[in-house]
């Protein structure tokens, strides 16, 4: 625990805010503040859990990006010790400190925890629902019924598609004791259904379903073009696999496989059937993925490269030892220097290269903090929600003197608003990215920085005139 909370807490201001994490920090201070905003993730299509856990935690009055990035540390220490409990209830203790070691050690875990984003939160969440549903099958009571319960309707909070994994569950089912197994296994579904139905207070209940339709292919899709998207879309996912796992890594889960059906290992088998299964329907299903819909496999399948790492000969070992060193190696420059990490090229996109990287904004936010109390602030961004302007509201919630405004793409350099809080006698300021924004007044601004990315894309900060 102690070098997982080391791991974690390096340098965890070192990636710049996340578009993603940016409006999640702001939703919670949102539904902290009025009782209005309480569903207002839903408004996007999200469900709130992960909001209504950080809301509270940021009246402790910490840096907001770091206080969501706790939380996120705090799932993955649920995580780790999930992985620990659930491989000892499954194996042995040797085999559950092994994948304790590697679950701290594998950089899919380590990137995303280091993140406030809902992924670790889900992936936590998932392990534990896994565990109390192995206790429930094995020895049915209404308490383990009514802790499963609460666990799943914690998933569906979190993440509506966490559904197929908790329907994967039933895997494990035993048939001993099956009167019992169904009063505690419909206690569990009654206390999820209730939980996750407690949305419907709110009238935009109805745009969960709706957005699916932005990230899921229709029926239709999946039926006339099955064959022209199923493979391109597996080998995107398989490469993120390997990218995050290793090759050594991968074939040694496989020949873990090989050796559970030669020694008649059941459970292994279930295992991977049940991170198999997630992976193919998304290949089957998702119209927009990304990486970090794979994170709730990676604990099980490090379960099951631990259980094939306590069977195998030493000489497979020093295939262990390959990947070991490929992870600390991926560990270490994600701790020092996210830009040589060996990212997918899709990772460092979306989180050092593009716009949704808020490359800059600690910058303008440091420079907007030194500005002189007594001065009315408007800084204008472009977009309306996002790493603009939701990456700078987030550090001026409370500020009685500068505001931060999200205008938009204006047709005009210049927005009404910015000319209003012209004549108003403020001092007004304009961030925007220099690829999307219209520069055409450029007559009216005085630079004052610019933030190249990575990708050779700009950040640009001006003072409006």
């Amino acid at each position: 625990m102690l070098v997982f909370g080391i791991t974690r807490l390096v340098n965890l201001d070192l990636l710049p805010i996340f578009a993603d994490e940016a409006i999640y920090i702001r939703w919670a201070q949102l539904i902290w503040q009025k009782t209005y905003y309480f569903f207002i993730p839903l408004s996007d299509g999200k469900t709130p859990l992960f909001m209504w856990l950080l809301a509270p935690l940021l009246r402790l009055g910490a840096d907001p990006l770091l206080t969501g990035r706790v939380l996120s540390i705090i799932s993955g220490l649920a995580t780790l010790l999930g992985v620990y409990y659930l491989t000892k209830a499954l194996f042995d203790k040797k085999t559950a400190l092994l994948a304790a070691i590697l679950v701290i050690l594998q950089p899919f875990l380590l990137f995303y925890d280091r993140l406030s984003l809902t992924d670790s939160l889900l992936t936590a969440l998932i392990v534990w629902s896994f565990y109390f549903t192995h206790r429930l099958f094995s020895r049915p009571s209404l308490k383990f019924g009514a802790i499963l319960g609460f666990l799943a309707g914690a998933v569906l909070l979190t993440k509506p598609s966490g559904l197929l994994f908790l329907l994967l569950n039933i895997l494990l089912i035993q048939m001993k004791n099956i009167k019992k197994l169904i009063k505690s296994g419909l206690l569990a579904a009654i206390i999820a259904a209730g939980l996750y139905n407690f949305l419907r207070l709110s009238s935009a209940f109805p745009l969960i379903s709706s957005r699916s339709h932005d990230y899921l292919r229709s029926n239709q899709e999946i039926l006339h073009g099955f064959s022209q998207y199923f493979l391109p879309t597996f080998k995107v996912f398989f490469s993120w696999l390997v990218s995050y796992l290793s090759w050594p890594a991968i074939f040694l889960v496989m020949i873990s496989l090989l050796l559970a059906v030669k020694k008649k290992t059941t459970i292994i088998i279930i295992l991977f059937i049940w991170a198999l299964m997630p992976l193919l329907v998304q290949v089957s299903i998702g119209k927009i993925i990304y990486p970090r819909y794979l994170l709730p496999l990676i604990p099980f399948l490090i379960i099951i490269l631990s259980w094939g790492l306590t069977k195998i000969n030493k000489i497979v070992w020093l295939l262990a030892l390959v990947f070991i060193l490929s992870w600390l190696k991926f560990d270490w420059f994600i701790l020092t220097n996210p830009l040589q990490a060996p990212l997918d090229p899709w990772e460092k996109g979306q989180y050092l290269q593009q716009w949704s990287s808020g490359y800059g904004l600690k910058e303008i936010k440091d420079y907007l903090n030194n500005l002189p109390q007594d001065q009315q602030v408007l800084v204008a961004t472009e977009g309306s929600f996002g790493t603009l302007p939701n990456g700078l509201q987030i550090f001026f919630n409370q500020s009685k003197h500068v505001e931060i405004l999200g205008v938009g793409f204006p047709d005009k350099t210049v927005s009404p608003a910015m000319e209003q809080a012209l004549k108003e006698g403020k001092k007004v300021y304009l961030v925007v990215n220099f690829h999307r924004y219209n520069l055409s007044a450029s007559d009216r601004l005085t630079l004052i920085s610019e933030y190249v990315r990575p990708g050779e894309e700009k950040l640009m900060f001006y003072e409006v005139n």
